[in-house]
């Protein structure tokens, strides 16, 4: 039974990752965007290269804080990829 209980801590830690970033992201962007797969697969790579999450979060910030001083018509924040650069 214990092991039933860590397996699903596993599971919902790992979802609770992507769910987190996702949210958080759309948050900043102030919209309900769908993430691409390929932001998917980004986030994924972060959470196997075992990158913490709160790690995550400030890079997307950082991203949004530069994008809000300097913002342009021409390039937006429109995925997380523009976030990791």
């Amino acid at each position: 039974m214990t092991s039933d209980i860590s397996c699903i801590q596993v599971v919902d830690n790992y979802f609770n990752y992507f769910t987190e970033i996702e949210e958080h992201y759309q948050r900043r962007r102030g919209t309900i965007l769908l993430l691409s797969t390929l932001d998917w697969a980004l986030i994924e790579t972060w959470k196997n290269a075992g990158i913490p999450r709160e790690a995550v979060l400030r890079g997307i910030d950082d991203a949004f804080d530069k994008y809000d001083r300097h913002p342009t018509k021409s390039k937006k924040v429109n995925s997380l990829t523009y976030c990791s650069q």
